[in-house]
């Protein structure tokens, strides 16, 4: 039976720490984005200002990183990533197709019951990439290298292992799911069902290569079409 890892070993963080900290790093991503809006308010003219939230905007990316990576060793002894292999590189393949898919028909979906031609949190992307170039470069960056990185140590890294025996497979899966279509502020049924599905999709294939750089590598990969597609649409 899949159930909640509570470990008696006391070197590692009991369930309160555990949840406290998984709670503490989901703020943290979630707020990051905040300071775009601080760059966006602040005239163009305000090099120096602008400058200085730029460097806080990726600074913050960097230190949720550490802390995930620091936290995730200390709930699991096991390596958690490394190169994709040949056969890594197959299920991400495999995986990407699958939720693109799956991702089509709720989109149309969405467009047909909810008439939303796209979810909240791409609509939130699509005017931020067009405030300004630093936003621009900033979120496109971002986008496409730090929140994969971050949110793979949180979702799939520190919250499968911190809480889930090794030898869950499918609750875990669907437990990520859940969360990180949480952190992605849908306003439909469709759409949250739409971050689930890519959630479980990350889940899987991390939950099957056992390798964070499979599902990060995944991660990249659809966050890259998806900016490139906003991208292009506002050009």
């Amino acid at each position: 039976m899949q159930q909640l890892k509570l470990p008696n070993d006391p070197a590692k963080p009991s369930i309160f720490t555990r949840l406290l900290l998984f709670a503490t790093f989901f703020v943290a991503i979630e707020a990051v984005p905040v300071v775009l809006i601080w760059i966006r308010n602040a005239a163009q003219s305000q090099i120096l200002l602008r400058s200085v939230l730029a460097i806080l905007y990726i600074g913050a990316f960097i230190v949720i990183i550490i802390g995930l990576i620091f936290s995730l060793k200390r709930v699991s002894d096991r390596s958690f990533w490394h190169w994709p292999t040949l056969s890594d590189l197959r299920l991400i393949l495999i995986a990407f197709v699958g939720a693109i898919a799956i991702e089509m028909v709720l989109n149309l979906v969405n467009q047909s019951v909810f008439h939303q031609s796209q979810t909240a949190n791409n609509a939130t992307i699509k005017v931020l990439l067009s405030s300004d170039h630093w936003i621009f470069y900033l979120l496109m960056f971002s986008g496409i290298f730090l929140s994969p990185f971050a949110e793979e140590l949180l979702f799939r890294g520190y919250l499968m292992n911190g809480f889930f025996s090794s030898d869950s497979f499918w609750l875990p899966i669907i437990v990520s799911g859940v969360f990180f279509s949480l952190a992605h502020a849908s306003t439909t049924i469709v759409s949250y069902l739409i971050y689930m599905t890519l959630g479980c999709f990350l889940a899987y294939t991390y939950r099957r290569t056992n390798n964070l750089g499979a599902s990060i590598g995944l991660h990249m990969l659809n966050n890259l079409i998806a900016m490139i597609g906003m991208a292009a649409m506002i050009h």
